[in-house]
């Protein structure tokens, strides 16, 4: 089950002095100080933004707070007072999401790079994540992924082990490659398929071949 954390809190920032005025609570001169009271709501504490601003002034000598007049409200530096944390956090949780979707286009691009390469120059014990079904006119479903292992190359021409069963996503094949389970003889069937060297690339060219493990 999916959550989405959401929230606020109430918060308050020192904008800077107002001068000595008289407070009618203590009936004393004294030090003010220009504050400003907000919210900050988020999800996930990672997208953050301010709503609610209230400015006051905050008597020095006993702490008793007034609503702010025109002369001593400034937007700009009320807004500054804000941690940048509290102001701009919207911002650093769209540069995390930019981030990891660059590091994932970049990642992308160097295993695209790397299975370019693989087709080129296989070598024993390589597996092949590939989909059956662009291997044959008649394929049992629509959607066949599965597995080859590289058992031998030889001139121009690699011989592969063909796994023993398909999924009808790329997860499975994944999940067995990850556990180990696709290194073990009985995987594949006792039949190999042998294929010219350049047909890998074709394969790979035609999405017959989706990625490459190594």
């Amino acid at each position: 089950m999916f959550f989405i954390s959401w929230g606020s809190k109430g918060a308050v920032a020192d904008v800077g002095p107002a001068g000595d005025r008289h407070c009618d609570r203590c009936n004393h001169d004294g030090p003010f100080t220009r504050m400003v009271a907000y919210r900050v709501r988020h999800v996930y504490w990672l997208f953050r933004w301010v709503t609610d601003r209230t400015p006051y002034l905050l008597c020095g000598n006993c702490g008793s707070e007034y609503l702010a007049g025109d002369d001593d409200h400034d937007v700009k530096e009320e807004r500054a007072a804000i941690p940048f944390w509290d102001r701009r956090g919207w911002t650093i949780g769209l540069g995390a999401i930019g981030s990891v979707v660059a590091m994932g286009t970049i990642a992308a691009a160097a295993d695209n790079v790397a299975d370019s390469g693989y087709v080129l120059a296989p070598h024993v014990g390589d597996i092949y994540e590939v989909d059956l079904a662009k291997m044959t006119d008649k394929p049992e479903a629509r959607v066949m992924r599965s597995a080859m292992r590289v058992t031998g190359v030889k001139g121009g021409s690699v011989e592969m082990a063909v796994a023993n069963l398909y999924y009808n996503d790329w997860r499975g094949v994944d999940r067995d490659i990850s556990s180990g389970k696709a290194a073990q003889a009985d995987y594949y069937a006792p039949e190999h398929a042998i294929f010219p060297l350049a047909n890998l690339k074709r394969m790979r060219d035609d999405g017959v071949v989706y990625d490459i493990r190594r």
